[in-house]
């Protein structure tokens, strides 16, 4: 079950009596908890209805009696436990009984009707009787994290919830400005949508005068200058696009990605994957994917690998020494095209 599964039961007001919520990436894990606090239990009964343990510290006894307990002035109980992982510390063999997992496994197997329980935990131990019951049940929301062609979707599913369409190719674009991490793809959209004010598309000019002032257009054209030895277009590109406030940090940022994401999908085609799904596993928009498989070609062996050294020395240019930033990126792009 995925995350938004769970918080669609939870909002229609027929969430399950178990939900075990696993999985690295908290911000889902959140999610679901928020929703439960939401709509589960009305707010002015909140204080009678709802109980969040952290395990380890609570015993596992009582937060058993507690999702067993009646609700008072409402139709659910909401119980929340977190830190999953840790109910068993210090038991690895995954085979002890009358174990704390055990016991909540019981629960369960035949929980309450008129309580809402709530496990949230980085993992869940494939060895112990609650996976296998959990898993039976359907009641595992998966919380891995994102993998990257998946990210440009979360952007757009984020600009959707706030009433801000926003195209394909700009949703590739701000995760290459911002990067992986959920937060900061979260915040950035947020930012962009108060920008362009209620129902407004979120565009890339919006990016580019909220973001970064780098126009990810230009360094699609930049990336496809150094692959083709323009050395000319290149210089002028770094220089239309260069800002001395943020010492071409985002320049470089988008121009490093781009290389990363072409390293990966030279491996994904030699290992057989059509350009097409390539890109998708490298995180590559899906219109650039041609444009990038030409690209690759005009690459020499080991070219690639001598960018991203020499992107990492940029890097470090940037970042800690004292000469101009554009002279850095300059020699960079010098070095690149030679």
């Amino acid at each position: 079950m995925t995350p938004e599964d769970a918080i669609g039961e939870i909002e229609s007001g027929k969430p399950r009596p178990v939900y075990v919520v696993v999985g690295e990436e908290r911000i889902f894990a959140d999610r679901v908890v928020a929703a439960a606090r939401k709509h589960v239990v009305e707010p002015a009964m909140a204080g009678f209805n709802v109980d969040v343990f952290e395990a380890g510290e609570a015993h596992i006894g009582r937060v058993i009696d507690s999702a067993n307990t009646m609700p008072m002035m409402a139709r659910r109980r909401l119980i929340v436990l977190r830190g999953l992982e840790r109910l068993d510390k210090g038991d690895d063999d995954g085979k002890s009984k009358g174990s704390p997992t055990d016991a909540l496994a019981e629960y369960v197997a035949s929980p309450s009707p008129s309580t809402c329980l709530i496990l949230v935990g980085s993992k869940l131990d494939g060895r112990r009787k609650l996976s296998s019951v959990a898993k039976k049940a359907n009641i595992v929301v998966d919380c891995a994290p994102l993998r990257p062609h998946e990210l440009p979707r979360f952007v757009r599913d984020e600009a959707k919830r706030r009433g801000n369409p926003i195209a394909e190719g700009v949703a590739d674009a701000l995760v290459d400005l911002v990067g992986g991490e959920l937060a900061g793809l979260i915040d950035a959209v947020e930012r962009l949508s108060l920008f362009v004010g209620d129902r407004q598309p979120i565009t890339e000019e919006a990016v580019h005068a909220c973001i970064a002032r780098v126009r990810v257009g230009s360094v699609w054209g930049l990336t496809d200058a150094v692959a083709a030895r323009d050395r000319a277009t290149a210089l002028r590109l770094l220089n239309e696009n260069f800002d001395a406030r943020d010492r071409g940090l985002p320049l470089h940022g988008l121009l490093a990605s781009s290389v990363r994401k072409m390293l990966k999908m030279r491996a994904l085609l030699e290992a057989g994957l059509s350009a097409d799904d390539a890109a998708k596993g490298a995180g590559i928009p899906p219109f650039k994917s041609r444009d990038t498989a030409a690209q690759l070609r005009r690459f020499r062996p080991g070219e690639l690998e001598r960018a991203v050294s020499i992107l990492a020395e940029a890097d470090l240019g940037l970042k800690g020494s004292k000469r101009p930033p554009l002279l850095v990126l300059e020699e960079a792009i010098l070095r690149l095209t030679s």
